[in-house]
């Protein structure tokens, strides 16, 4: 899905950067300029961002777990 669409940026392309690190909105902006068109986005991709983090501590908790 878009999240940003002056920049046509998915939430895809949000949760592939977080995994390379990007783990702000400004990283976000910084590397897919989703954020940078109008603004509106922005609490999108950070809502974006913290199903991210979420997920990512969720598989760290099954990993440490197992």
């Amino acid at each position: 899905m878009y999240v940003c669409i002056c920049n046509a940026v998915t939430d895809r392309e949000i949760r592939a950067a977080h995994e390379l690190g990007a783990d702000t909105t400004d990283a976000i902006a910084d590397c897919l300029g989703a954020g940078t068109g109008c603004g509106r986005c922005r609490e999108a991709v950070s809502d974006c961002l913290a199903t991210c983090q979420i997920s990512s501590a969720s598989r760290e908790f099954e990993v440490e777990a197992a």
